[in-house]
């Protein structure tokens, strides 16, 4: 078995995990009542959703046959 191989799979669960817990965070932080809390949390989950989405097109890239 090769480990470095991508597994959709496992990596798409990780992605759900993710987002489950950001949003889970997000709930519970009573600063999002507030314009500048609620900003500040928007901010942390884009920045989050970003990075999952640059790594995915990463993995996307580096599975492509090389032409």
């Amino acid at each position: 078995m090769d480990l470095d191989k991508p597994d959709p799979a496992f990596d798409a669960m990780t992605n759900r995990l993710i987002r489950r817990e950001a949003m889970r965070r997000a709930a519970e932080e009573l600063s999002t009542t507030t314009g500048r809390g609620l900003e500040s949390m928007l901010e942390r989950i884009s920045a989050e959703v970003t990075a999952e989405a640059v790594e995915a097109a990463e993995r996307a890239a580096l599975a492509k046959p090389q032409e």
